[in-house]
């Protein structure tokens, strides 16, 4: 009877109205974009739900038939990629048309290319596909710290 409630218990923690929101990461990828005080712009990042990374990883799979004509599934991994990095990125909005004009491209992509150096593109896909990773560290650092005071 223990078992059941201690299991209760814990599947509180799981409820969606338990659940502690995903926060947005504010971040300077260039310091080339500045406000009027010359201070460098933030650009907001957000991580994706896993249901919205299957459905990107679902439309860049296609099935195609092989020479033997089996049906196989063919992954576009850069196309993945780059939607993965674009959905991520909520400010600036790289799908304005005026932002997309100034730099003489059409697609958030090629805005993304054309707007950033390779090194700060490089840095910004380091920090999207980073995400989980920073979370574990933090997870692990914050256990740390909890062992160190006990």
């Amino acid at each position: 009877m223990e078992n059941n409630e201690n299991e209760e218990l814990d599947l509180q923690a799981f409820l969606k109205g338990n659940a502690k929101s995903i926060d947005d990461i504010k971040m300077v990828v260039s310091k080339r974009f500045t406000d009027d005080e010359g201070n460098p712009i933030l650009w907001i990042l957000r991580q994706l739900t896993g249901k919205e990374s299957n459905t990107l990883r679902k439309r860049f799979t296609k099935k195609i038939k092989n020479k033997l004509g089996r049906v196989e599934e063919q992954f576009d991994s850069e196309g993945y990629q780059e939607a993965f990095i674009i959905n991520s990125i909520k400010f600036p909005d790289l799908t304005n048309s005026k932002l997309q004009q100034s730099y003489g491209v059409m697609g958030e992509y090629n805005l993304l290319q054309t707007m950033l150096s390779a090194d700060e593109l490089a840095n910004l896909q380091i920090k999207i596909s980073g995400f989980a990773e920073e979370e574990i560290i933090e997870e692990s650092m914050d256990n740390l710290v909890e062992k160190a005071k006990n």
